[in-house]
Parts: structure tokens; sequence; C-alpha cells
């Protein structure tokens, strides 16, 4: 659970007050009612009195005011203050013993007054900051008109789960699709950013401390996790001075995992997953971290924003190409693509969701709710594309493609932390070199902080963060993952996973189909650190009664191909669809790597499959993707792996 700031170690506590501070969103807090869960029963200011020391007890729901409570952030915690007096639900003297009666009292900001929300069961936990205990009716079980509510040790039963409006729990019982994860498996670091690694393997990486950052460590903690075996081994890369928390990741035409800006903001590493080993690439031009980076039809990297460095602002677009190195493209103006953070350029331009598209072209889809086109060629240039609709900027949400030009928007916010999450989901379809843009229906939970993955059938997995992002903190934070399927445009409830996936989380599609989600923290000895991973395995790999469903298996398949020509595939029973998808690569909930596309085919005399490659490196962008087939109930295979040149 989340603690009082009070009980963060030092240099935790002061990054979250620099990204969240007490006064941050005084106009985002929420007004609800708190209800024990499966009751009509509402938290109530006995009588309505306007008195301190009046008892806060449970009573038949009403509608009146001294039944109304707004959420109003503090910290990394909620003042509960009631609406017909304004004074803040309190534990009575500050009072650790279980049993203390909770009761109103004028707003003071003592920590009696600070209350965490610890998502459980059909709704929360409401933890007292002071004492780590839960409220609940007085009596627990039943509870009963009139009785008191009081704080006792934590249990996480019915009778301390609290049921609140407006931050989107929806029971347990709307789970309808199969689905399960594995217990979370522990890692020496926390796995801030990640990418698939041509063997199967998953690179991940922190900072200069394997749990905490902050400045520039000259270093980097890294691991390398084999989802089949469970294994890892960690390397501290110090060889090319760069501290690679928070920067842009491409997944390069050969393999490598390219690395640039973060902490050590002007630098490039450089990762070959066949020697093991890191090496520095060149300078860029621009300082910059919390950059957008996607690798280019030509083989290049195009970067763009990254204000969270020591200098703010005027971060726009540069090209890295192989032999040549960094070249600004001056008329590429991050100044197009802010947001309205109410943090202003520090957070305007962070996290830029790109596509690669033809011609060394990109297609900006946000966060800011201005679309663009940009050319990376020469000094460049940034076309506006219009608007997302309805949708407002979606800072820490997600864009994904999972189709051939059709890309997915899942959630965000106004601002970067500290403004209430958005459900909202959108289609883009840029085919034809226009983005027409068409909002579809919602998810069941409000997020921002997640992470979302394309599958190979072109559904999308939407996993983590919280309804109200907040750095270093599990309050509000969403465990049940959900499904979006392009057939119906409806997204479905999965099964809930063990560990919050918030703030410095990641998730990754895995060559066999499942997806790996990790982290989340990297705050030194704070409670919301995650040094682990666990795996999603998805409805597809399951039947309706949750048991493993028979897939098909890719028998035979090349190691490589060109653009423009088919290759031949044998598989072991009858399939009906072939996918690729590219290997990829996340951070600060941004993957603009992952893309699935959906690829033609014919059957051969002798029953092998012949499958033709798109020949537009704007459709296959030239990398490692994998290969997967697919049978009539959309079981997929496990991948091979293709390398496309």
């Amino acid at each position: 659970m989340t603690r009082l700031l009070g009980w963060i170690g030092a240099a935790c506590m002061a990054i979250t007050m620099m990204l969240s501070g007490p006064a941050a969103a005084q106009s985002n807090a929420a007004v609800s009612t708190l209800r024990p869960s499966g009751t009509t029963l509402c938290t109530d200011v006995t009588g309505i009195s306007q008195s301190d020391g009046a008892a806060v007890i449970v009573w038949t729901c009403n509608g009146q005011a001294n039944q109304s409570w707004q959420l109003q952030p503090v910290g990394t915690a909620y003042q509960l203050i009631a609406q017909h007096s304004g004074k803040c639900l309190d534990i009575t003297g500050i009072s650790l013993d279980a049993g203390a009666p909770a009761i109103q009292w004028a707003c003071n900001g003592q920590p009696n007054q600070q209350f965490t929300l610890r998502q459980q069961g059909t709704g929360y936990a409401i933890v007292a900051a002071h004492s780590a205990k839960c409220l609940v009716a007085q009596g627990g079980g039943n509870p009963q008109a009139g009785q008191q509510v009081v704080q006792m040790p934590c249990d996480g039963s019915a009778s301390q789960t609290w049921e609140i409006d407006g931050l989107h729990t929806p029971p347990p019982q709307a789970v309808t699709l199969p689905s399960s994860w594995t217990a979370p498996q522990a890692l020496p670091i926390v796995p801030v950013a990640a990418a698939n690694l041509p063997n199967g393997k998953v690179l991940t990486w922190s900072s200069w401390d394997p749990l905490n950052f902050g400045g520039d460590g000259g270093q980097t903690y890294t691991v390398i996790f084999d989802p089949a075996t469970g294994n890892s081994s960690e390397m501290l890369v110090s060889n090319t001075g760069h501290d690679m928390f928070c920067p842009g990741i491409a997944n390069l035409p050969d393999g490598r995992i390219f690395v640039n800006g973060g902490s050590s903001d002007t630098k490039t590493s450089i990762f070959d997953p066949a020697t093991l080993s890191w090496s520095a690439g060149p300078l860029m031009n621009i300082g910059r971290g919390y950059n957008g980076s996607v690798t280019l039809t030509n083989g290049g990297v195009f970067t763009l924003g990254g204000s969270w460095d020591v200098n703010k602002g005027n971060k726009n677009g540069e090209t890295w190409l192989p032999g040549t190195g960094w070249q600004l493209n001056s008329a590429v103006f991050a100044t197009e693509i802010l947001t309205a953070d109410g943090a202003g350029i520090y957070r305007a331009d962070n996290h830029v969701w790109m596509f690669a598209v033809s011609n060394g072209r990109v297609f900006h889809a946000g966060p800011s709710k201005s679309m663009h086109w940009i050319d990376t060629a020469g000094s460049g240039s940034i076309t506006w594309a219009g608007e997302r609709g309805g949708d407002a900027d979606a800072m820490n949400g997600n864009a994904v493609m999972y189709d051939i030009g059709k890309i997915l928007t899942i959630g965000g916010a106004p601002s970067y932390d500290s403004t209430w999450a958005s459900a909202n989901a959108n289609l883009i379809d840029i085919n034809g070199g226009t983005a027409k843009v068409r909002q579809v229906a919602a998810m069941a939970y409000a997020r921002a902080f997640h992470n979302s993955v394309v599958l190979p059938n072109g559904q999308v997995v939407v996993i983590g963060g919280q309804t109200y992002p907040r750095p270093f903190s599990d309050d509000l934070a969403v465990l049940t993952a959900e499904l979006w399927d392009p057939a119906t445009v409806t997204f479905q409830l999965l099964a809930p996973m063990a560990t919050p996936r918030n703030y410095h989380s990641v998730a990754l599609l895995l060559p066999d189909g499942r997806v790996l989600s990790g982290g989340g923290g990297l705050c030194g000895t704070c409670s919301a650190n995650h040094p682990s991973v666990e795996i999603l395995t998805p409805p597809y790999l399951l039947n309706p009664d949750g048991s493993a469903a028979t897939r098909p298996v890719i028998v035979s398949a090349p190691s490589e191909v060109s653009l423009g020509t088919s290759i031949a595939v044998t598989t072991n029973s009858p399939v009906t669809n072939f996918s690729l998808l590219r290997m990829a690569s996340a951070t600060h909930s941004l993957d603009n790597e992952q893309r699935r596309v959906p690829v033609n085919f014919t059957t051969g005399t002798a029953g092998e499959y012949l499958i033709n490659i798109p020949s537009d490196p704007g459709i296959v962008v030239p990398g490692y993707y994998m290969l997967f087939a697919l049978n009539n109930k959309g079981v997929p295979s496990v991948a091979k792996t293709l390398r496309i040149y």
C-alpha cells in the first residue's frame, strides 16, 4: 500500500514532491459517495452536523451533502472532505489503535486526515496513512445503519472494501473471458525499459541504481530475462558513460537496440544481442529525456521532444542514420506537438507517439490532441493532420498500430500527473495519406501510466495504470486487464494481475503469444517499487473452460526475407491466417516500435503456405518480426523469428 510521504526515503520523497506536490490538482478532486461493498449504505456525518468531532457512520444512502465526500489529493494520499461542512474525515486523536473511530474535524493537513486507496475485490480499501489501518463499519461482517466507521488492521475482506463512485471499478464477475497470470517473478532491478531480442529473451534496464534514479549516474543496470526459463542475468553497463533512464528507444533493422537520451541527455548507446555488448553511439545535437523515438523506413532513427532535461523547450526533431550520425531536422519544431500540460513545457513534449510510414516519413498521433505528418529528410517539415475528435490531450496514454495503417489510441490524461485519467479510445486510419479519426466505445477503467500490446489476431491488451495518475504511488491502481477486439470495437475485462503496474512499468508481446508485464516505481525504498515481471495468458490461448487450447505449430520457415518477395512456410495442421508482429521496445507507457501486419498467402502444390511480404517499408519497417500462424479458432502458434530487410 502507498504510505504517507513522511515514511518514504528522502530521495523518493523529494522526487515525488517535485512531480506531484500537495497543491498539484486542487481543481481535479472527485466528489463521491463511499459505500461498504454490496450494500445500500453510505458513509455519513451523523445528524448532518457541522461540529468538529461529529461521528462518521454508515447510513442508508439518501443523496444528502453529508454523504458526499470530495477526494482531495495531498501528496500521494487524499483528504476526504464532507461536502456539507467542508471538514475532513479524521481518525480521532491521531490514534494508532484498532477500533479508533472516524470523526469529522477541521482540515489541518495532519496524517490522520490522509488516506490512500488500494484496489481490492469490488472496490477499494481506504487506508489511514498515519496508522496503515483500514476503514470499516464497526463490528465488520454485515454493516448496519448507524454503525460507527472505525480503523482496523487491514485484512482484504469484503467488509473493508468500499465502492467509490467515479473510480471505474467494475465487479470481478464482469470478467467474461478466460485468461490468467503467472505469479510475479523477481528481478534484481525495476524494469523501467524493455525491448524484445531476436532470440526470444527480453532486455530490461533501470538507471544508475537497480531500484532508484536521479541525476546523471553515468551507468545503467541491465537485466536479460528469459521468459522460457524464468532466469535472468544482470550486467552493469558503464563503458558508454550513459545513464539510460527515460530515453527514446528503437529496434534497429539488424536487431540491435538503440537508446538515445535520458538522464545522460545527449548520449546514445547501442546493444548488440549477437555479442551481448553495449557500445557508444554519436552524441545528439539536442539533449533530451522522455523523448519519443522511432525506426524509419531507411533504417535510421527519428527522435522528437524530451524536455525532461536540464534545459526546457525547443526539443526539435533530429535523425540518426547509420554511418552518418545525428542530423538536426531544424524545421521539425517541437512547439507543434505540445500538450496543454499544467506543468508547462517540462511535460508538454514528453513521450511522443510516432509511427514510421513510407519514404522516411512519420505520423505523429499524440499525446497532444493535434496530429501531424513529419518529413525527416534534410531540415524536415511538420504538417498538421487534424485532431483526435472528441479526445483531449492524452499524456501517458498509448497508441498501437493493430493493422496496416490503423491505430488504436487508449486512455491518458490532460496532464502528466495529478489529473483524472480518461477511458477514451479512438481509431485513426492513415491509409490514403490522411488521418481519419473515429471515437469508439471506452474502456471500463480510466487509465494513465498503463501499457498496451497488440496480439497476433489484432486484439489489443491493456495492462495496469491508474485512474488518477501520480508517480511513485499505487493509489487508484487498476489491476484488471482489458482486451480490445477490432471485430466488435469494444473492450472486455480480463483477469486481474497481482502487482500494480503504473509509473515506470512496461509490457511486451512474447514469441509464445503471451504478454509480459513488469516494473513500476524506481523510487528507492518506497512501497511502489516493483522489481518483478508477470506474464498474461490471453483468451486466445485458452478454451472456454480455461484449459490450454491446441496450438498450430510452424514446422519450417526461413529466418530472413527481403521486402516484396514470398516465403514458404509449413505447419503441422491447417491454418487460416498469418501475421507479422514487429519486435518492440517500451518505456514510460510508450512503445513506438510495435506494429502488426496481417499478410496474404496462397497454398502451394505440396500444401505449403506461400506468404507474400509487402514491398512497402512503410508497412513492414525493416527489422526483426515474429511470424505467427493462426488456426480457424484464432489460436496462434509459437512465433518463428523472421528478419525482413
